[in-house]
């Protein structure tokens, strides 16, 4: 009897273990409005390097994807062609389980989705920061509409001010309020810029250690800002310089250094170039050097623009920053970015505005 009843539990168990899927399955069923035949494709982020691709064909306005996926991610589901306006996409999470999706009618931003808290989460955000985005979207209208007074302008500009710390303010109370969130990592890359080091520091302690261990872009960004603070070590900066040389920070030892993050594309970057040129030509018999680094994506037009002798870039150190290698390390959010090192390659701050800089040189020059 003993053995009729370990068989039948046995019997039992393998037929559950041949019916349940793996735990990091994903499967995604969708309904749409699609002729038989068209295409619905899938992408959905790896890492900052890579993006996960898939396809389907819709068939008696069904679709269905099926995959795994260990951690969840950022991506969308789209249509047609995205490039000449033709396209429509739904942003949404991957998260293992099984999601419905209904991608009907003109646009799919609030495509309905169903069985995913993420999505859930994701949506509930979005709602909050669209009716933001309407105010701020009215106030250029208004802005158009006073264009040659004054008093009304800043009125304009104060609101548009108020607006954009509601959108900071809304994603930060998500962060605080979801530790647990798989969203939050998402969101972290829009605010990581918009926050002290020690508030970044306290969002991801409060973090659950899965979530800490899927926020591998916030944690290395800790780790960049921790090794800039004002009296560390410059972390080394290397790279090829437009004539093909290697140009290294730690070369520039016993120099007081400029180190400015710019690209050709960017319009902040190449307006303060002017100023650049004034502190080179005021400091440079003075033990001083700028090494600027080039956050171009077209090495020749970053090339082309030196040759043209028209910014002073010529006389400075340049290094092309292939694969963002040494931007990462000083944890550049934007651009233009501009650190002051002093003579013994530490490590004296951040300095984006102009007037700053240039009262911080006077001081550490004399």
């Amino acid at each position: 009897m003993k053995k009729l009843l370990w068989a039948a539990l046995g019997l039992t168990a393998l037929i559950s273990a041949c019916n349940s899927k793996p735990s990091n399955e994903y499967i995604i069923n969708g309904t749409t409005d699609l002729a038989d035949g068209e295409i619905i494709r899938l992408s959905y982020e790896v890492n900052n390097d890579s993006t996960f691709q898939d396809s389907c064909v819709v068939a008696q306005g069904k679709f269905s994807f099926k995959g795994t996926i260990d951690t969840p991610a950022m991506g969308w589901l789209s249509t047609g062609n995205q490039n000449d306006g033709t396209g429509k996409y739904r942003m949404m999470m991957f998260e293992p389980g099984t999601i419905t999706v209904d991608l009907t009618g003109e646009k799919y931003n609030d495509a309905r989705i169903e069985g995913s808290l993420l999505n859930a989460q994701r949506d509930s955000l979005v709602k909050i920061q669209d009716a933001v985005y309407e105010q701020i979207n009215g106030l250029s209208e208004k802005s158009r509409g006073a264009e040659n007074d004054t008093a009304a302008q800043a009125a304009i500009r104060k609101q548009y001010d108020e607006l954009v710390g509601q959108i900071t303010k809304n994603n930060l109370d998500f962060v605080k309020s979801h530790p647990e969130s798989y969203y939050t990592p998402v969101i972290m890359r829009q605010l990581r810029s918009e926050l002290s080091l020690e508030e970044i520091k306290e969002i991801y302690a409060s973090m659950t250690p899965e979530i800490q261990a899927a926020d591998k872009a916030t944690a290395d960004y800790l780790a960049a800002m921790e090794a800039i603070q004002p009296g560390k070590p410059a972390p080394e900066i290397s790279g090829l310089n437009e004539k093909g040389e290697t140009v290294k920070l730690s070369d520039l030892k016993g120099k007081v250094v400029l180190l400015d993050f710019w690209a050709t594309w960017c319009g902040p970057c190449r307006a303060s170039l002017p100023h650049v040129k004034e502190v080179y030509d005021k400091y440079k018999d003075k033990n001083f050097a700028i090494l600027a680094v080039s956050l171009d994506r077209d090495k020749d037009a970053w090339k082309e623009f030196i040759e043209t002798k028209s910014s002073g870039l010529e006389l400075y150190y340049n290094i092309f920053d292939e694969g963002g290698k040494n931007s990462d390390k000083y944890a550049i959010m934007y651009i233009p970015s501009k650190f002051l090192i002093d003579a013994e390659g530490n490590m004296v701050g951040r300095f984006d505005d102009a007037e700053e800089l240039d009262a911080k040189l006077v001081e550490i020059m004399k």
